[in-house]
């Protein structure tokens, strides 16, 4: 051990008050009672062990007061002992204050590091999903489909009743599967009609419940790690049996509900932090060898161009009137939108604002996968669970939209 010259013993000190300065080093962890044992040990010229030291001290600490307050006489004295007291609990506290702190960042980056390490775990770990070997017969009528899907809360589980106990709405991830599924039956029988043989489908985001609020910890089936990955393994199946009927170009945007809100944050400190990425990634991941379907980069802002009208999709929780945000947007980015479409209030909703040659400028607010929740129900702000398919013809925009019910 290397030991510096202030550790010690003084040559006008006795071995008690060597002792006592040691023991308060020990304290405040600067030394260990291993090494002040060497030291007292050396300097007494004894071979005593560290228990012998150790309860030395503390007979010293328990008679400490006593003999501060009732022996001592020198006012001089008392109040070098005093102030060395005081000293040394600042120390403690300081002490204690710093490790408190690095601590919490330790367990804020564990956290992280955790998070990392399920996910790529689960990625790596993925069954592998079979590829159909289907050609889709290419579209030559000028007509493409867009498949907005909004507001999936994978992960929640609750039942929401009405006045004389009727079930109004039910929901859980089994639910969540079941109504995808039934999306999947009425776009299909759609395009059994249309031929159209492709979609962009957008999903516009809070694919997960997340965690928000602590009233939300009453209905969520499934932590924001599992729900990700069971949800991205499930939207992976759809979207692989999907590409059996039409070739398809899958969007996502990030979502309020998938924010991730990290270091106590609150909304909107970590935009960029949103599981609605990692799902992305997964479903990429698992479909890779699937030339029917194309998995785009998620993103804030979904930008499309679908032959000529160019569609804007966000998730809506930052936009306060979508008349007003399809005016916004082209000032605010320099890019023309003719179509703009939103969740997030999970209602149906749509308006014409304007037109461009043949086109109508018009935005769209689509339903909900997940329906009626206890939130839209006390605010009065309710709507089936269900989606639009819309169809757009080239120079022309929109000219159809079919309204889609699941339950």
């Amino acid at each position: 051990m290397i030991i510096s010259s202030d550790l010690r013993k003084k040559p006008d000190e006795s071995i008690e008050q060597y002792l006592i300065r040691l023991g308060e080093k020990v304290e405040t962890q600067e030394l260990t009672w291993i090494q002040a044992t060497e030291l007292l040990n050396e300097a007494s010229g004894e071979e005593y062990s560290e228990a012998k030291w150790r309860k030395d001290y503390a007979s010293y600490l328990k008679w400490k007061d006593y003999l501060i307050k009732e022996i001592v006489q020198d006012d001089e004295y008392l109040q070098k002992i005093n102030d060395a007291s005081l000293e040394l609990k600042k120390e403690r506290i300081k002490l204690q204050s710093e490790k408190l702190e690095y601590n919490k960042m330790l367990r804020e980056d564990a956290r992280n590091e955790l998070l990392e390490e399920k996910i790529f775990e689960a990625i790596n770990n993925r069954p592998t999903i079979k590829v159909p070997e289907i050609i889709i017969k290419p579209n030559n009528k000028k007509r493409d489909y867009l498949f907005p899907v909004a507001d999936i809360h994978y992960g929640a589980k609750f039942q929401i009743s009405g006045w004389f106990d009727e079930i109004l709405n039910e929901y859980s991830p089994e639910i969540a599967q079941k109504r995808m599924w039934q999306l999947l039956e009425q776009y299909v029988r759609q395009n059994d009609i249309d031929k159209i043989n492709h979609v962009h489908l957008f999903n516009l985001g809070d694919s997960l419940d997340g965690i928000l609020r602590m009233s939300q910890l009453q209905w969520i089936s499934l932590g924001n790690v599992d729900a990700a990955i069971e949800f991205a393994e499930f939207m992976s199946t759809w979207l692989n049996e999907l590409s059996k009927y039409s070739t398809v170009d899958y969007y996502a945007a990030s979502g309020n509900h998938t924010e991730l809100r990290l270091l106590n944050g609150k909304r909107g400190d970590f935009v960029h932090e949103n599981m609605e990425k990692i799902i992305t990634h997964i479903i990429s991941c698992n479909l890779k060898d699937n030339k029917n379907v194309k998995i785009h980069k998620c993103k804030t802002y979904i930008y499309v161009d679908i032959l000529g009208t160019k569609v804007l999709g966000v998730h809506g929780h930052e936009e306060k009137k979508l008349s007003d945000s399809i005016i916004e947007y082209p000032s605010v980015f320099g890019h023309p939108v003719d179509f703009l479409v939103a969740g997030h209030l999970h209602s149906l909703d749509g308006k014409t604002v304007g037109m461009r040659e043949l086109r109508d400028i018009r935005y769209a607010q689509v339903p909900s996968i997940v329906g009626i929740t206890d939130f839209s129900l006390r605010i009065k702000k309710v709507a089936n669970p269900g989606a639009i398919l819309m169809t757009f013809e080239e120079d022309v925009g929109r000219v159809a939209e079919y309204e889609f019910r699941i339950k």
